[in-house]
């Protein structure tokens, strides 16, 4: 099959929603597809002439100095990336499958003609926090076939009336990467966290969270992580790594012995899951995401959104208790790893041809 995902935009750095849809485009061209990503370029109307003149450029000297134009992630040979003026139809290439990756998105491929293939909308999140209420709302009600990512949020499509539309597909992860290097038993106490802009990713919370247990665990470590430049609110105690290599996010998960999740609202939250594969005990606000694979008490302790006091508390429980912070982590370890990015595959391919059959018939 020909198969095309289009992405809302180009990011030369790691974003989880980007990493799944490339993650499903190396399945799937491993499998014999052709796949292509098309991403349109970041250029904003006010922009200037030499300005669009430089961002067109850049994306192409990006190209030339790392081969790719998506640097942080390694694709399967063969698939295809596009970088083009806007998401106009003749942009476009034709094919058996087209997949809308993002609210925007999916406007877009509401209108492109049967040419470009079946119509698909990979939906990772409830998308009100980039976009207006109402128009993410009418991109549920689309025609086109949404693949979800978590249970509550097939539960959103059912409320929209979109059940038999809606196909719920868990995310995947990578275990010849993620997995346990360093004994959780013999790791010091120290916490991992990620570090985002966004105020829903809780970063806040957490670090108020690490800052109270800090005063009753001096000898508390904590290494934060992120995309951007170490925030201003981090403590000078709490070490900071922007942009870690994969072998340094990596490493950076099995030198902890806990993982905190602060985050009010997620899809499937990839950081969390990645860290239980690297043998984290985890603690986190229990966000709708994270409920589709971590259980209060058995995989995980969880405390309510937006308190980061009940945070701090759990956190607390799982440092000063060596058995239940193994009890965890294994728990942890042992569930996730059935959340394969082969079985993630399985179900999409299979999603793709059996309409495409249905079609034939």
């Amino acid at each position: 099959m020909r198969i095309t995902f289009v992405l809302p935009l180009y990011l030369n750095y790691p974003a989880g929603g980007f990493k799944v849809v490339y993650e499903y485009a190396n399945c799937l061209q491993a499998r014999g597809h052709h796949v292509t990503l098309v991403h349109p370029r970041n250029i904003e109307p006010a922009v200037g002439a030499i300005e669009q003149m430089k961002s067109h450029l850049w994306p192409l000297r990006m190209h030339w100095r790392d081969g790719t134009l998506v640097p942080w992630f390694r694709l399967q040979p063969g698939v295809r990336v596009l970088l083009v003026t806007d998401l106009r139809e003749k942009n476009i290439p034709a094919g058996d499958a087209i997949v809308a990756t993002g609210y925007s998105t999916a406007f877009w491929v509401a209108r492109y003609a049967l040419q470009k293939g079946r119509k698909y909308y990979l939906i990772q999140h409830y998308e009100t926090w980039d976009g207006n209420e109402v128009e993410v709302n009418h991109t549920w009600k689309l025609p086109l076939h949404k693949i979800v990512i978590a249970k509550w949020l097939w539960e959103i499509a059912k409320g929209f009336g979109e059940k038999e539309r809606t196909t719920y597909i868990p995310n995947g992860l990578d275990f010849s990467h993620f997995r346990v290097l360093t004994p959780p038993a013999s790791r010091p106490l120290r916490v991992g966290m990620l570090a985002h802009p966004f105020a829903w990713k809780g970063t806040l919370d957490g670090i108020t969270a690490l800052t109270e247990v800090h005063k009753h665990l001096p000898r508390l470590q904590a290494t934060l992580f992120g995309t951007h430049p170490r925030p201003v609110e981090v403590p000078s105690w709490i070490k900071y790594k922007q942009k870690p290599t994969p072998a340094e996010l990596l490493e950076l998960y099995n030198s902890c012995a806990v993982f905190l999740h602060p985050s009010w609202a997620e899809g499937w939250p990839l950081p969390p899951a990645e860290s239980m594969a690297c043998g984290c005990a985890l603690v986190a606000a229990a966000n709708p995401g994270v409920l589709d694979y971590a259980e209060n008490g058995m995989t995980a302790l969880m405390a309510e959104v937006k308190n980061p006091l009940a945070l701090a508390s759990q956190l607390l429980a799982v440092l000063k208790n060596p058995r239940l912070r193994q009890r965890l982590a294994e728990a942890g370890r042992i569930t996730i790893a059935g959340y394969t990015w082969e079985r993630a595959a399985n179900a999409f391919e299979r999603l793709l041809l059996t309409q495409a059959i249905t079609d034939i018939e």
